[in-house]
Formats: structure tokens, sequence, C-alpha cells
């Protein structure tokens, strides 16, 4: 019985997806980058602190920042409380987590810059 419980344990652990990111790892990760999943959503997190994106079509923005080892984000747009992530990458796939359990899966990529005419 406890080798069955601790063969369960370490399967929890084992399944947990990549490694923790903190702090200047977890800045430089996330600074001038947009976070999505290709569908649902997507934030482009700025150097300034500055967020801004499209969660299921509708325009989001706010404000982000490191504290400890967790990235939180204020949302001014719609309106939201703080909330803070610890970042788990595992290649290019990056999952976020709060009290333990998955809340956000996506990638990272650079930003890229639009041209005065609104174009890429």
């Amino acid at each position: 019985m406890v080798a069955i419980s601790a063969a369960c344990a370490l399967g929890a652990v084992a399944a947990e997806p990549g490694k923790a990111v903190e702090g200047r790892a977890l800045r430089e990760m996330f600074a001038e980058r947009e976070f999505g999943d290709g569908v649902h959503f997507a934030y482009r997190f700025r150097a300034d602190g500055s967020f801004s994106g499209t969660e299921m079509a509708k325009d989001v923005r706010g404000t982000w920042r490191l504290s400890g080892r967790e990235i939180c984000w204020t949302w001014t747009r719609p309106r939201s409380a703080e909330e803070c992530y610890i970042a788990r990458q595992s290649g290019a796939e990056i999952s976020l987590f709060r009290n333990g359990s998955e809340q956000w899966y996506g990638t990272l990529k650079p930003i890229r810059n639009q041209s005065p005419g609104g174009g890429k």
C-alpha cells in the first residue's frame, strides 16, 4: 500500500510540465513577447510593464510585473484584481500555474512591430 501511494505521488510530480522559470529569466521570457494559444487568447507583454491583446475576440489590456518567482498581471480592460502565476517552460510550451493548478497554456513568440500604415 505504501509503495502504491509513493508511486502515485512520484507520478504526480513527474507529470508537472516543464521547469519553473523565475527572476531575470522570467522577465526575459515575457518582455516583448506574445503569449497565446493560437485560438482563444494572445497577450503582448511589453518591456515597460504593460500588456494588451485579445481574449475570445475581445480587447484586453493591463499591467504586468514580477513578484518573487511569479508573473503577476492586473487587467485594466476589463477591470479585475491582480492575478499571479508560476511559469513553467517545456521547450516552446509555457504553462502558468495558480494555487497548484494549471490556468493558462500556450507558447511565446517575439512581438512583430507594426509599420505606421498598420501592416506587419
